[in-house]
């Protein structure tokens, strides 16, 4: 069974110059297995390398694994029997209580007797180490760690309340805390979701230029996708992608075993209290992040994150992180992204192309080609519409662009037309066409300042009341000027 934990394990022990033998013997795979992935690893280095801008290829470096994989067969412990145990403990424990001391404590063979016959089926000698843990259970004593430099870093989310534009608000505060330097990050976000996660290790490591050995996470959703028996995780298909590009390796804590990377803990604390106790009114969350960016630089001045730079691990180029979706394009040109609608070129209608959605931005892909760029609409059936997509169309139906709806959601683009091009609209489509590169606000100055040279501008005609107005107006000045001569 080959997961994405086993692709990153056996890529960073034979990275480590372990040997593809011992790799499988410690994994238990075949050893042409092992080898094929590392061949495979290897080449796609290769192929990024040559091209480090190619999103195909990024996403090469970080494909999962091919074939299909069997489930685990479940435990005889099984979580429902371990619900079970505990009840039948806390039982035990109330009788105590209620009857002082005595001797009808319930043994594990009664405990087992009492699953059995409620139609568990566990032996004896399995269920015996589970009782005697909880049984035993006391305090642990915690052994005080130090790191090397460049060796660990830790990542936590929190929360921050604040009144944004003076409206209450609760954002996410991302933050990453190296204990070896003693070094703080911080980051404001709107949620925490998984593009958040992704975006704020992004951040984190393009900030400091090097990436570490190893990040520490508790057990949240975008760390841990499923729980595989009572201390085994399988890993977020996300994050082992990101592991692989960066070449960190990811440690998951305990649950509920916040000491276990507890420099984040109360680094999250810390960044509160320094930052938003005194000061929690803010015009923006921009103004906000500025203001956080500013408690960070005075908490670290007292670090030693220069040296540590040093020894953290060369940073690869920018992770094309964004999630991966195969979209339709409609009739209309459009393609449906979280009931919003995004734009691409006419002559992908009816083709699928790959939307990859990032933190406030939309790419789409078609034939390994980024053919649209578009920034994420909030709320509900919004539209973002780029004119540059329908040029084929409407050069074909020109008359089609004055009342089309590219033309209305670009306010300024359709001021332009009705007040200089609305009789030739066949020239502004044009102008359009040799103009691609520049940018919609240079485009509509370029256009006015065409218009204004060439003395072509299409002036709105009068309304037949204005016409007849001024009709009226000369027959009054013509009767006048005739009274006035007779009067002579």
């Amino acid at each position: 069974m080959i997961t994405f934990m086993d692709k990153l394990t056996i890529i960073r022990l034979l990275e480590g110059g372990r040997s593809q033998r011992s790799v499988a013997k410690e994994l238990g795979l075949n050893r042409k297995t092992v080898g094929r992935y590392w061949r495979q690893y290897q080449a796609a280095q290769r192929s990024l390398e040559q091209d480090p801008a190619n999103p195909i290829k990024k996403e090469q470096l970080t494909a999962p694994p091919t074939y299909q994989t069997e489930n685990r067969q479940p435990r005889k412990y099984t979580p429902e029997i371990d619900q079970r145990v505990e009840e039948i403990l806390a039982f035990d424990q109330l009788k105590a209580k209620q009857l002082g001391p005595h001797k009808q404590r319930l043994t594990t063979v009664a405990i087992h007797e009492m699953l059995v016959s409620e139609g568990f089926d566990i032996g004896q000698s399995t269920l015996r180490p589970y009782i005697r843990e909880k049984l035993q259970a006391k305090k642990e004593a915690y052994i005080k760690q130090l790191y090397p430099l460049g060796y660990r870093t830790e990542f936590d989310f929190g929360e921050v309340k604040c009144l944004i534009n003076q409206q209450k608000r609760t954002l996410t505060i991302a933050v990453f805390s190296c204990p070896a330097s003693g070094y703080r990050w911080g980051k404001l976000y709107e949620s925490a979701n998984q593009q958040v996660f992704l975006d704020a290790h992004i951040c984190f490591f393009e900030q400091l230029q090097g990436v570490y050995s190893t990040v520490v996470y508790d057990n949240m959703r975008n760390v841990v996708k499923r729980f595989v028996g009572r201390h085994e995780k399988e890993l977020n298909d996300e994050l082992v992608k990101m592991a692989l590009y960066y070449r960190f390796e990811p440690v998951v804590t305990n649950p509920f075993s916040g000491h276990e990377k507890g420099h984040v803990e109360k680094s999250v604390q810390v960044l509160r209290r320094k930052a938003f106790t005194k000061q929690y009114e803010f015009e923006s969350i921009g103004h906000a992040q500025k203001h956080l960016d500013q408690a960070i630089l005075e908490l670290n001045l007292d670090s030693t994150i220069a040296v540590e730079q040093a020894q953290l691990q060369p940073l690869r180029g920018f992770y094309d992180y964004g999630i991966t979706t195969k979209q339709t394009v409609d009739k209309y040109s459009f393609v449906h992204v979280n009931g919003n609608y995004y734009s691409v070129p006419d002559y992908l209608v009816g083709q699928k192309v790959i939307v990859k959605r990032y933190l406030n931005e939309l790419k789409i892909v078609g034939s390994s080609q980024i053919i649209a760029t578009h920034l994420i609409q909030k709320g509900e059936k919004q539209y973002s519409i780029d004119i540059r997509h329908y040029l084929t169309t409407f050069l074909r139906k020109p008359k089609s662009l004055e009342h089309s709806l590219v033309l209305k959601k670009t306010p300024k683009l359709r001021h332009c037309f009705l007040q200089y091009y609305q009789k030739t609209p066949r020239r502004f489509l044009q102008f359009i066409e040799n103009h691609l590169s520049i940018s919609l606000d240079q485009l509509i100055i370029q256009l006015e300042e065409e218009a204004l040279k060439d003395h072509k501008v299409s002036k709105t005609p009068p309304s037949r009341a204005v016409n007849e107005a001024r009709n009226q107006l000369q027959e009054y000045n013509l009767i006048h000027q005739v009274r006035k001569a007779a009067n002579k």
